[in-house]
């Protein structure tokens, strides 16, 4: 199935993977002729067939929205290793070389988990510690950082987010997920409002310079002053979005198979292109929406 719409054009935009954060990014973009496709509509496995694609299509930007999360958690990647590979990594530096070499702008849509611990706010250039050479990571972040120390050399933006939030009900955002959970371990971590995340990109797309895009390219596009769970439960309460049930626990007392990330990201970089909003501001935003949509 494909979609389009047209508004301010300014590019023309591809956006690749119709899941949550891809069809987001469709809904909430402003300035730009966007398409989007599944993998299912184009097999972008296969640098010919996107190509082809492409050159068809006269895009300016491609956009990388998909990839491997696991259902119902990244839990789901440590039984399906090479899935999660193929489209982690093997199949987004296709993409990106099928980029380079048409010369289309390429935005990689990928992820912060790639750090553990709370000694500092990690930087775009600060080396994963909860990545591909970390016993104790799980296979998606492994993933997740392969795909950056491959792409090193190519022209790409990356744009790293977490625990994306957005003013529905989609079993996806952050909020239904934590509204849904019983037991919660009470880490500060770093979060992304995706309308915030699509006006990111917008920016980002309004920059002509050719070296603005060249090379590789990381930002931390998270929202900054990242809460703690009990903070953020707290005015989902004052919002009644609470679950009576909820019970403040460790990590080691849940029922998971693969460690998971907790860390806060830098967002100095980030903030050069756009200022984005504080976490508390962005969640009562969230919330205020969800309710009044009730």
């Amino acid at each position: 199935m494909i979609l389009k719409h047209t508004l301010k054009v300014n590019s023309k935009v591809l956006i690749l993977g119709k899941g949550y954060i891809g069809c987001s990014l469709f809904n909430q973009m402003k300035n730009a002729s966007l398409m989007i496709v599944s993998r299912d509509y184009l097999d972008y496995h296969s640098p010919q067939i996107l190509t082809k694609y492409l050159l068809d299509g006269g895009y300016d930007v491609v956009i990388n929205a998909a990839g491997f999360t696991g259902r119902p958690n990244v839990d789901e990647a440590e039984s399906k290793k090479a899935l999660c590979w193929d489209l982690n990594v093997a199949v987004p530096l296709t993409i990106n070389r099928v980029c380079n070499n048409l010369g289309i702008k390429y935005i990689h849509i990928s992820s912060g988990c790639i750090y553990g611990g709370y000694t500092k706010d990690y930087t775009e250039i600060d080396n994963p510690n909860f990545g591909l050479f970390d016993d104790e990571s799980s296979w998606y972040s492994k993933t997740k950082h392969a795909f950056e120390l491959m792409s090193k050399q190519m022209d790409i933006k990356i744009l790293r987010i977490r625990m994306p939030i957005t003013p529905d009900m989609n079993p996806r955002n952050y909020l239904v997920k934590i509204k849904n959970y019983d037991n919660l371990i009470t880490n500060v971590n770093s979060k992304t409002y995706i309308p915030d995340l699509s006006q990111f990109v917008d920016v980002l797309l309004s920059k002509e310079s050719p070296f603005f895009w060249k090379g590789q390219d990381v930002y931390n596009v998270v929202n900054p002053k990242p809460m703690g769970v009990r903070e953020l439960t707290g005015i989902m309460e004052v919002f009644k979005q609470n679950n009576p049930n909820w019970k403040f626990v460790e990590i080691k007392d849940l029922n998971i198979i693969a460690e998971r990330s907790n860390c806060v990201l830098d967002t100095t970089k980030a903030s050069h292109i756009l200022k984005l909003r504080p976490e508390r501001d962005i969640v009562i935003t969230a919330l205020t929406v969800i309710n009044n949509e009730r």
